[in-house]
């Protein structure tokens, strides 16, 4: 039976590499989501306020890369964070990072998603946050 609902929910995929960003924007649709993507933590931010008046439209979880060339996680959670209207999205990290436990929780991450990625703990984590 085909299920005719609307997409499970808005996930915005924050990565620089492109093969990366499509390959999850794939996967996203594939289970039912709408996948958005931006290539750092900048375009992340503009993404997020352009949206963020069209409830919608507003990403109900955020998939963000810990290494980006601009705008890295930092500046980003930071700036996320100082924004009232869109500091609620909760923010999942992927990254091959070691520390990558202790680099989540000092940006207030929900959950940590170690590179290379394992699909079923990233869709757990999506269905968790956008269900």
């Amino acid at each position: 039976m085909q299920s005719t609902s609307a997409p499970a929910g808005n996930v915005l995929i924050v990565e620089d590499d492109p093969d990366i960003r499509k390959m999850l924007s794939a996967l996203l649709a594939g289970e039912g989501f709408h996948a958005g993507a931006a290539e750092d933590g900048l375009e992340a931010l503009h993404l997020l306020r352009a949206v963020r008046h069209r409830a919608p439209d507003t990403p109900c979880l955020l998939l963000l890369d810990l290494k980006m060339p601009r705008f890295r996680a930092r500046e980003f959670a930071r700036a996320q964070l100082g924004d009232p209207v869109v500091a609620n999205v909760p923010v999942a990290v992927m990254s091959g990072a070691a520390d990558l436990q202790q680099r989540a929780d000092a940006l207030g991450a929900v959950a940590t998603l170690a590179k290379p990625l394992d699909f079923n703990a990233l869709l757990d984590v999506v269905r968790r946050y956008c269900a």
